[in-house]
């Protein structure tokens, strides 16, 4: 299933799932809230940077679904309805630790090289994930969920202008915005993206470890995964000439595709 795409089937119909919820089947909103919600959390995770803020914003967009499943009137697809809650919710929500620090944290090329003492392949993994995560900051958080869910899970433009409540038009301008802004800023750092540039995963790697950025005992980003986004996703590459664009866009859907238990977790609390 891919949420982003409108002629993806799924089996049976979320609607289907819906109408046996709302009559009180259990396992009918357990099976609809379970096709959506590593999609959800990844999305948050691409947002908010840090896994257990990825978590709350999840928990507190499925309350919101549960609670509201009742009032939907099937005048637009399930997932439409469902990603504008997400949607809405992510862009007014409170804003989370990483976001307070921005500054700091997206731009973690400044760190030192320390290559006297390379990391381990893990540590790379996790600094490499991490640093393409934390450059998304440099965009407004509009332009962030714009570039996750239109460039890195492919949604098309009608949905996504749907998500957004721009036309189609107007979401594809703001789509090409957090692009050109996201470019700009990491095509001169990130040497993944662009061999010429100086910053080297291994490099770092160790600065971060020093200096508690990545926690080595406890890695937050390269974990809870089998599959990358691409994986699952299988999203096209767009049409575009720009290479570093290209290589953007590659860079963050090769990111782990996490499944988390803990969201299976809330079940117990959330469903009645």
């Amino acid at each position: 299933m891919h949420p982003f795409h409108q002629a993806v089937p799924t089996n049976p119909p979320d609607e289907t799932l819906v109408a046996d919820a709302v009559g009180g089947n259990r396992r009918s909103l357990e099976v609809l809230l379970k096709r959506h919600q590593d999609y959800v959390f990844n999305v948050a995770l691409r947002l908010f940077l840090h896994p257990d803020d990825a978590l709350d914003a999840t928990q507190e967009v499925l309350i919101k679904v549960v609670t509201s499943l009742k009032t939907f009137a099937g005048q637009s697809g399930f997932r439409t309805w469902l990603y504008r809650i997400v949607v809405n919710h992510f862009l007014n929500s409170p804003l989370r630790r990483y976001e307070q620090q921005h500054d700091r944290v997206a731009d973690l090329s400044q760190l030192p090289d320390v290559p006297e003492r390379e990391a381990n392949e893990a540590e790379i993994e996790e600094v490499r994930v991490l640093c393409a995560t934390a450059m998304l900051l440099c965009l407004t958080r509009e332009q962030r969920l714009l570039y996750i869910i239109g460039d890195i899970f492919g949604a098309d433009h009608e949905l996504g202008a749907a998500l957004f409540d721009l036309t189609p038009g107007n979401y594809r301008v703001r789509l090409h915005r957090a692009n050109a802004d996201l470019r700009q800023f990491v095509g001169g750092k990130c040497g993944l993206v662009d061999p010429r540039n100086p910053c080297r995963c291994p490099k770092k790697a160790r600065a971060m470890v020093q200096q508690g950025v990545v926690d080595k005992d406890r890695l937050l980003f390269n974990r809870h995964y089998t599959q990358t986004i691409e994986q699952v996703v299988h999203t096209r590459r767009e049409a575009v000439s720009d290479t570093i664009q290209l290589a953007m866009g590659d860079l963050f859907r090769q990111s782990p595709f996490q499944v988390r238990q803990e969201i299976d977790q809330l079940f117990e609390t959330l469903l009645p």
